[in-house]
């Protein structure tokens, strides 16, 4: 059994991973945070509350967190996500009362309460957990390590940019913050375009009529999250429920270790997850910090979700 933070910026996939995550025994929920990335934290928040309320959770913290990148203005992906950032469902306007700590302060309390107990799950732009690092560094060598959905790696023949040719929105949106996060020593695992964008590891239209044709609350719920980028673009990448996958399983997930880098300075290559595939004998090769996916079990993954999130 795991026990985890999730930090999210709801957001399609990352309402389907929160819908994983709390159908799922190996994990154990310490805490929702919220951060801006596809939509405002406003959004990002509510949305949260939202999902949580939907799933009957009501005994674990959610806390608001950065409302914008550490250096830069932040910019959505509503154009995915839709203006509420879940799609085409509704849900109603949330009772669940926000925890009154930032998120910052919650993350910290929480790795002093359970230290190398606890694992940290970012799906979404790094901002808060780089936040978290810069108030108590010692948070790097306390928590068991950090699980990101973030980053294209250039490592499968999928590892290029969603935002750009180069870089994944995540990791785009704050790259100042992903560097200090990957510089930090603190053990992190990259869940990246590299292995979500794979065919394997999509989910497709034959998923879709399988959640409508079963009509029960969750699956109408995940159809309509679903529905409209599998309409538009024929399958969905759940790159937010693999991150999830690879904390409850990791046997999903086979990774190498590489020397990464953050490029923060150009216009073209901004967000750029750089992973030294030199020998380690090169000549100012900088030490390996990033477990990498580099392959995923996409049937094993694809059963787990369907049975967990649509029919559990």
């Amino acid at each position: 059994m795991r026990h985890v933070i999730i930090d999210t910026d709801p957001g399609v996939d990352d309402a389907l991973a929160l819908m994983l995550a709390f159908s799922s025994p190996e994990l154990v929920v310490e805490a929702v945070t919220t951060v801006a990335g596809n939509v405002s934290q406003e959004k990002a928040h509510r949305n949260a509350l939202k999902m949580l309320e939907f799933l009957g959770v009501s005994d674990i913290p959610v806390a608001q967190g950065a409302s914008k990148p550490l250096l830069r203005e932040a910019m959505d992906a509503e154009e995915f996500h839709g203006e509420t950032g879940l799609g085409d469902i509704v849900l109603p306007e949330p009772g669940l009362r926000s925890d009154e700590r930032p998120a910052v302060e919650l993350i910290v309390d929480k790795i002093e309460e359970l230290g190398g107990g606890l694992t940290l799950v970012a799906i979404g732009p790094l901002t808060n957990i780089a936040s978290a690092i810069i108030a108590e560094p010692r948070m790097a060598d306390a928590a068991a390590g950090l699980i990101i959905m973030g980053g294209a790696f250039h490592v499968t023949p999928y590892g290029h940019g969603n935002v750009t040719p180069v870089a994944e929105f995540n990791i785009w949106h704050d790259p100042e913050a992903a560097k200090i996060v990957f510089d930090s020593g603190l053990p992190v695992t990259a869940v990246g375009l590299d292995v979500t964008t794979h065919p394997d590891s999509r989910l497709s239209k034959s998923h879709l009529e399988e959640m409508e044709r079963l009509g029960t609350r969750r699956a109408r719920l995940a159809a309509d999250l679903c529905r409209g980028p599998i309409q538009r673009f024929g399958s969905l990448s759940l790159h937010d429920p693999m991150a999830v996958a690879a904390a409850l399983d990791p046997s999903l997930a086979e990774t190498e270790r590489f020397a990464v880098d953050v490029e923060t300075v150009g216009d073209l290559t901004r967000g750029q997850t750089i992973a030294d595939r030199r020998g380690p004998r090169r000549a100012g090769r900088r030490e390996a910090n990033v477990d990498v996916c580099v392959s995923f079990d996409g049937e094993r993954f694809l059963g787990l979700f369907m049975g967990r999130v649509v029919h559990g």
